[in-house]
């Protein structure tokens, strides 16, 4: 088991949220929060789940992580908090991302919360675009094998990779990846972990998984860093 904090990259479609925030703020919202995978059973399937807070400048992590413990203790709101940036062709846009509310209506009250412990926000901007994100996020992975971890919060899995990837090569790989895979619906994301070493990893999402098939993704995506040496 491992309980370390990290970081995770992934492309989404964002969109500004226009009601049940802030007035003048900026909040953005993923529309799809796998795009790599389509089918049924999504587990924001026309639920709202994650939401971008848009700040003026970006902030630690200690200091995200704890305010959002405080919040969660004098409050019933159950969410993860997470800080990082979004890039969206040549901006840049630091947030704090809250996950697992599934529905709007907390949005606002925990924007003012964030705001009375010291975050500024950014004002309001009509976003409908794909955006690249960034953030560092806290992950409990369980071993599965020596090469394939779970996600004990998030229900994702990790595979374990042998080479550190920029986002650009880790986009061309997946798109390779997909092209030479049977059955390729899968999301992936580019993740590193932080424990005793420094962990290069694959975020994958999808249903009906199996040990067989997650050896399969890895061993595919091995064989295209191999490939591009």
């Amino acid at each position: 088991m491992i309980e370390t904090i990290g970081s995770l990259a992934k492309e989404e479609q964002l969109k500004t949220v226009e009601h049940y925030i802030m007035s003048n703020s900026f909040v953005l919202q993923n529309l799809e929060p796998f795009p790599g995978y389509h089918g049924s059973n999504l587990p924001t399937e026309n639920v709202p789940d994650t939401f971008f807070l848009i700040t003026t400048e970006e902030y630690s992590s200690d200091m995200i992580f704890r305010i959002a413990d405080n919040i969660k203790h004098f409050t019933d709101f159950k969410f993860k908090a997470s800080p990082g940036k979004i890039c969206i062709d040549n901006d840049s846009y630091p947030f704090v991302r809250v996950r697992g509310l599934q529905d709007y209506k907390p949005v606002k009250e925990i924007q003012r919360y964030f705001m009375d412990a010291g975050i500024k926000y950014q004002k309001k901007k009509e976003i409908d675009a794909v955006g690249l994100i960034e953030l560092r996020k806290v992950f409990i992975l369980e071993n599965v094998t020596e090469n394939i971890f779970n996600d004990k919060e998030d229900n994702m899995h990790y595979l374990l990779i042998n080479k550190q990837l920029s986002w650009g090569r880790f986009k061309n790989l997946t798109y390779w990846v997909k092209n030479n895979l049977d059955d390729n619906n899968f999301d992936a994301a580019l993740a590193v972990v932080y424990g005793r070493r420094v962990y290069d990893m694959v975020r994958i999402y999808m249903q009906n998984e199996t040990i067989e098939r997650l050896e399969a993704i890895r061993h595919k995506y091995l064989e295209g860093i191999q490939r591009t040496e």
